[in-house]
């Protein structure tokens, strides 16, 4: 109840998030030729936004049932099947949708075997500092072991290649650029523009050589209050266990693209979960 007025609050005093959710609609619609299901809408977007912080909070406490959640049928059974069988896998995440959701199932048991499975988090700490500070509040067991992309060093991507070998799962995301790598991207058309991706992400995946996916948690639709989410979990088909160093480059570009291909994918079905409040395109043009 109380996200319909906080939600409405945002929307009538927030100019920079109506600019940006316009931009995207209409680039969207440029791309799309207009044929855009869900009627997208600013509002929607910022409700839809309001109740995804919500279901974050209730994810890492452990208040989404199973019957909550609907798994797809891609690639999400060889996912399972790797984290039973000790295999580690790494996750590509975005900002459509909620990420938070398969990482809470991993990490409090709900995934169908009883181990917990480890998650590191490549994000910038500062910025979701706060937010973090919510949510061991809420749940004095909640715990994710977050690493500042700043910090990596050769010796940090041989400890990640060692969780990895003992089954946990690394997490990044392949749409937001740090302001210390700006000079580090991968430029290629998103939605019909050029936009830039992190090259250090996608570097970082073809270094660990495990098993990749895509994970994007959908709600069915974008507005009711307890709504079924949708789990979407396709595996890459960028293989880097035979790569050679003179290959790595290249195939990091088609991992990229192969991720942004996927991304467009969902944001034409969900256009109103899209939560990236800033001009994707600016520094791609």
């Amino acid at each position: 109840v109380i996200v319909f007025p906080i939600s409405f609050f945002y929307f009538l005093f927030s100019k920079l998030a109506r600019v940006e959710i316009r931009r995207f609609q209409n680039q969207m619609k440029t791309f799309t030729g207009g044929h855009i299901p869900h009627n997208p809408s600013i509002y929607k977007t910022i409700f839809s936004f309001s109740l995804c912080l919500v279901e974050r909070i209730a994810g890492w406490i452990g208040k989404i049932d199973e019957e909550d959640i609907f798994y797809n049928d891609d690639d999400i059974d060889d996912y399972w099947d790797n984290l039973k069988n000790g295999q580690g896998c790494f996750l590509f995440i975005s900002h459509l949708g909620n990420s938070d959701l398969i990482r809470s199932l991993s990490t409090f048991s709900k995934a169908g075997f009883e181990k917990v499975v480890p998650v590191t988090v490549i994000m910038e700490i500062k910025s979701s500092e706060k937010f973090n500070n919510i949510l061991k509040s809420v749940n004095p067991d909640y715990e994710l072991t977050a690493l500042d992309p700043s910090d990596i060093t050769p010796e940090t991507i041989i400890s990640l290649q060692e969780k990895i070998k003992n089954g946990e799962i690394v997490v990044v995301a392949g749409d937001r650029i740090s302001a210390r790598t700006s000079n580090r991207v991968i430029k290629t058309k998103f939605l019909g523009k050029k936009a830039n991706f992190p090259y250090g992400s996608f570097l970082l995946a073809s270094l660990l050589a495990c098993p990749t996916y895509f994970c994007f948690g959908l709600r069915d639709y974008p507005v009711m209050i307890r709504p079924v989410n949708a789990v979407y979990m396709p595996r890459s088909d960028i293989d880097f266990t035979d790569c050679r160093r003179s290959e790595r480059d290249e195939r990091v570009t088609q991992l990229c693209e192969s991720y942004v291909m996927t991304l467009e994918k969902y944001c034409m079905w969900f256009p109103n979960q899209w939560y990236n409040f800033f001009d994707f395109w600016k520094e791609g043009e």
